[in-house]
């Protein structure tokens, strides 16, 4: 039974967990691509759309130990729904990764605003700081 308020959604159920756990897990090895710097600086830092979403934070890391955080807001149900795109793509570019947590984002373009609030029931809370930082 999911859980969760009215205005913003489920945040989270037994599948949820699961998936989120999953993901977690899998960031920790690498394909038999082996990825590089250049393939890290591919990924945007931030990728947020406009509304309010659940949204997570991202570090990716090289094979040579050179990291990038990554922050994600889209449309998702859960927030590992919006983890699991950026995760595959960087496991299939040889890219292991860590999601130290999520949270939500207000994004509205005519006040010129971003807000980040909140934490992910999946991924815990990541330090909001420096997803601002990285969204500025």
């Amino acid at each position: 039974v999911p859980t969760g308020d009215a205005e913003l959604g489920p945040t989270t159920n037994a599948a949820d967990q699961e998936k989120a756990s999953g993901l977690k897990e899998s960031g920790a090895t690498v394909t038999d691509v082996e990825g590089d710097s250049k393939t890290l600086e591919s990924f945007p830092a931030c990728l947020v759309s406009t509304g309010v979403f659940k949204y997570v934070q991202v570090h990716a890391i090289a094979p040579d130990g050179t990291r990038k955080v990554l922050v994600r807001a889209a449309p998702g149900s859960f927030h590992a729904d919006v983890a699991e795109p950026l995760c595959e793509a960087l496991r299939e570019k040889g890219l292991r990764y860590e999601i130290p947590g999520g949270g939500r984002i207000r994004r509205d373009d005519d006040k010129k605003e971003i807000e980040i609030y909140g934490h992910s029931k999946g991924f815990g809370m990541p330090d909001h700081s420096v997803s601002a930082a990285i969204c500025r």
